[in-house]
């Protein structure tokens, strides 16, 4: 079983996402120098087959940067969410924040904290604003913490 800890989860960044957008931005320069090389050398048609080429890696990535829109937005919401259900524990409970860890990226019901050598379940409402905790034991105490 994995866990998180409190630092993973209040660092987490989504690097594909940032790769994608640095991709994006790189192709519009590539398009842009392509263009005012395509408008000074006319007669060239080397810049502007590269112009050509560029604009199509622009179309494809801003495809697929607005593709994984709704589902990065999804994805930042959760992770905002369980950062600030971290932050809320762990005042909560008093505990130290490298002292814990979780057992999901996102905020669930039934999600696993790890404290010390103790196990308790999440149980959270359905609005989402309160939780209980109880103790429980794992039938495979092989454990990974991702720090």
């Amino acid at each position: 079983m994995t866990f998180y800890s409190v630092d993973y989860l209040s660092k987490q960044n989504t690097l594909t996402n940032t790769i994608v957008t640095l991709l994006l931005a790189l192709t519009f320069v590539l398009l842009a120098a392509g263009l005012v090389a395509t408008f000074r050398h006319r007669f060239n048609t080397r810049y502007r087959d590269l112009t050509i080429i560029a604009f199509l890696m622009f179309l494809f990535f801003a495809g697929v940067q607005f593709t994984n829109l709704q589902s990065t937005n999804t994805k930042n919401a959760q992770q905002t969410q369980m950062s600030n259900f971290v932050k809320s524990y762990v005042r909560n409970e008093k505990i130290k924040n490298d002292g814990v860890s979780f057992n999901s990226t996102s905020l669930v019901d039934g999600m696993i904290a790890k404290e010390g050598s103790k196990y308790y379940q999440i149980g959270l409402a359905k609005d989402g604003q309160s939780y209980s905790r109880t103790q429980v034991y794992l039938i495979n105490a092989k454990v990974e913490v991702k720090e």
